[in-house]
C-alpha cells in the first residue's frame, strides 16, 4: 500500500459512491487504474466493504443511546448476547472490557421505546444509559 492507495481510501471513507474519475484526477491517475488499485484493495481485504448512511430522522428515530450492561452471572453473557444483538432498535452490540459487560447502540422513536427497551434488557444485567445529544 503506498501514498496514492491510502489517498484513494480516504477519498472513498468521505465518499463511497466516488466516481473513479474524480479519485483519479485528485490521485493523477486514469479513470480505470483507479478500479484496479480498488479491486486491488478489495482482493488483499483492506476495503472489507461499503456501507449505507441514512437520516434515521425520516423513520422516526428521535432518540438514540449507548446502554452498558452489566451482566448478572457471566455464564449468562453470551444468552445475553445471542438475544440483544438481534432485536430490532440494535445497532451495534460489544463485549467490553471490565467485569462481563456489553456495550449496546440502540436507536428508538421516543423515550418511552427507550424504558420499554431498558425493561426488556434487564433481565440479563444492571444497564447504565447514556442519550446522545449531538453527534457529529
Amino acid at each position: 500500500m503506498d501514498d496514492i492507495d491510502i489517498k484513494i481510501i480516504d477519498m472513498l471513507q468521505k465518499n463511497a459512491r466516488e466516481a473513479f474519475a474524480t479519485i483519479g484526477k485528485s490521485v493523477d491517475l486514469s479513470a480505470p487504474a483507479v478500479g484496479k488499485r480498488v479491486k486491488q484493495l478489495e482482493e488483499k481485504g483492506i476495503i472489507q466493504g461499503y456501507s449505507l448512511q441514512l437520516n434515521y430522522k425520516e423513520f422516526g428515530i428521535t432518540t438514540k443511546a449507548y446502554i452498558v450492561l452489566k451482566i448478572h452471572q457471566s455464564s449468562t453473557l453470551r444468552t445475553a448476547y445471542k438475544q440483544i444483538i438481534n432485536l430490532e432498535e440494535v445497532q451495534r452490540c460489544d463485549r467490553i472490557t471490565g467485569e462481563d459487560r456489553l456495550q449496546i447502540l440502540a436507536f428508538f422513536k421516543g423515550h418511552k421505546d427507550l424504558v420499554t427497551f431498558i425493561e426488556r434488557i434487564s433481565q440479563y444485567g444492571v444497564p447504565n444509559t447514556s442519550i446522545i445529544l449531538e453527534e457529529s
